[in-house]
């Protein structure tokens, strides 16, 4: 027995001193995920009042977010939550008090806790006092506290916000405490937007670091970086050919900050992404003077600075940016209106034994990949849903989801609480759900129903995006044209969701 709470009390130690679960530690299966950033930057930012931190949570709570394990993130989580308030406001006050992030209290992208700090955040990296900051933190309930992490967790895992890039804050901080950085968008993302022209190599660094300065509304990094993107035409040929080419932006006739030639191209570009020659006006672009190229590139980073600045750590929005969808309304609300009590599911206190799943609408999945306009696969891995019962189809998705109409000329937005669940020891696809505030999934839209191990080009693939295309609904997607059909018929609603990798 004394053994026994002896090993008791070593497991409890070993759990708090690592994150990991309790059961984690009584077996020995504590892991970590490499590369764990190193994180002594946070230390400096002021929104933790100058409390303690647990470094070595924060950097494995980023390294685990950025790997996709749910186990470890929730552990950490939890344990930040609970234990260690001055690192949960350092790691949201490194994303919520840049400056790019200012509009973060207006979005509908982050939970009602997130909205509400970020004004202290902001104030606190520009006078330097993040007292008032740290005391919110400090007394929000462990679910305000948690929502505000999540959302911070989001930007980490995405790329939004790196070690580098703290220290570049600290390092460019003036006696004002403002700060100089800008937040990159996802790559992959990035990776999946720009057309695809056969043996040119688009430089996928290059045209982030660039698309970032502009949504810092960076005159200084344009500047700098504007020559690059001119000598890379290939890159600058993405850049503008993701944005002029698809027919929903307006054709510039009158701009006199662009030459005739720029103009010329861009007009002959319009509407041009989804023809036979879109690929000819993209090797178009090797041919433009320097002048010209400087001009088209200025054209298409214009559009680039006001296409999805508020997305920046989640990826990229539409081009343009649509208006959000508004969700049909609850055929139930005029029997609550006339006084009538309306139960629901969530209504319900069901036995264990019953699987709320099995009682909504089910959809199926066909893996894809999105393509150019000729049919060559570009580095996006897609999902696309079919209905499984009678249930299930547009109306439905509408209904639990706010997913966009998505036409197929550029990316949807991304949401990361949206997740295709994959399990690394068989590599296979398991289920796409949505995780609410609490970290429950309070969606399941498809469960695999039988393990299937994917291709190996097809899982690496989604371990390189670490995101994919989620679309649907369409009814039978193996059909040549079904997935153009549906997105002409506007009945095409698709996301952008995060791989949580099990």
């Amino acid at each position: 027995m004394v053994r026994n709470q002896r090993k008791k009390s070593r497991d409890k130690a070993r759990a708090a001193n690592t994150g990991a679960s309790r059961a984690s530690a009584a077996t020995g299966n504590v892991h970590r995920h490499d590369p764990v950033p190193d994180m002594p930057m946070l230390q400096d930012l002021p929104q933790a009042a100058g409390g303690t931190l647990n470094l070595d949570f924060a950097g494995r709570l980023v390294a685990a977010a950025r790997a996709g394990c749910e186990p470890c993130q929730t552990s950490l989580l939890r344990k930040i939550v609970e234990q260690h308030r001055p690192t949960l406001a350092a790691l949201a006050g490194a994303v919520y008090g840049l400056a790019l992030n200012a509009g973060a209290q207006h979005s509908s992208k982050v939970l009602a806790a997130t909205r509400s700090w970020s004004p202290l955040a902001r104030a606190a990296a520009e006078s330097g006092d993040g007292a008032a900051a740290f005391a919110a933190v400090a007394e929000m309930d462990e679910m305000q506290a948690a929502e505000l992490l999540d959302d911070a967790l989001n930007h980490w895992a995405a790329g939004g916000v790196t070690p580098s890039q703290v220290a570049d804050v600290l390092k460019a901080m003036g006696s004002s405490g403002s700060a100089h950085v800008h937040p990159q968008p996802d790559t992959g993302l990035l990776e999946g937007m720009l057309p695809y022209v056969p043996g040119w190599e688009i430089d996928y660094e290059v045209a982030t670091t660039v698309v970032s300065a502009v949504w810092a509304g960076c005159e200084s990094c344009h500047s700098r970086l504007a020559p690059a993107v001119v000598a890379n035409r290939p890159t600058l040929a993405g850049l503008a050919g993701a944005v002029f080419l698809t027919p929903s932006h307006t054709p510039l006739r009158e701009t006199p900050a662009a030459g005739p030639a720029a103009r010329e191209w861009i007009e002959q570009a319009h509407g041009k992404a989804f023809t036979s020659e879109a690929e000819a006006l993209l090797r178009a672009v090797g041919e433009l003077s320097e002048e010209a190229a400087a001009d088209l590139l200025g054209e298409a980073l214009g559009v680039w600075a006001s296409s999805g600045a508020a997305t920046a750590g989640v990826g990229l929005g539409s081009l343009p940016e649509a208006p959000p969808r508004q969700r049909p309304a609850d055929p139930m609300n005029a029997f609550r209106e006339a006084g009538i009590e309306v139960v629901t599911l969530d209504d319900l206190d069901l036995p264990d034994d019953v699987d709320p799943y099995h009682l909504a609408p089910n959809y199926g999945v066909t893996l894809m990949q999105t393509n150019t306009p000729d049919g060559r696969p570009m580095p996006m891995p897609m999902l696309v849903l079919y209905p499984e019962t009678e249930d299930a189809g547009i109306e439905d998705l509408e209904r639990r989801t706010d997913w966009q109409h998505w036409g197929l000329h550029v990316m949807p937005d991304a949401d990361p609480r949206w997740r295709v669940r994959a399990r690394i020891a068989d590599r296979s696809l398991q289920g796409l759900v949505h995780v609410g505030p609490d970290r429950e999934d309070d969606i399941e839209l498809w469960r695999a129903a039988e393990t299937v191990s994917l291709p190996p080009a097809a899982w690496d693939l989604i371990d390189r995006a670490q995101h994919m295309v989620i679309a649907g609904p369409v009814k039978k997607p193996e059909d040549p044209g079904a997935l153009r059909a549906a997105a002409d018929a506007g009945g095409l609603l698709a996301v952008v969701a995060r791989v949580s990798f099990l």
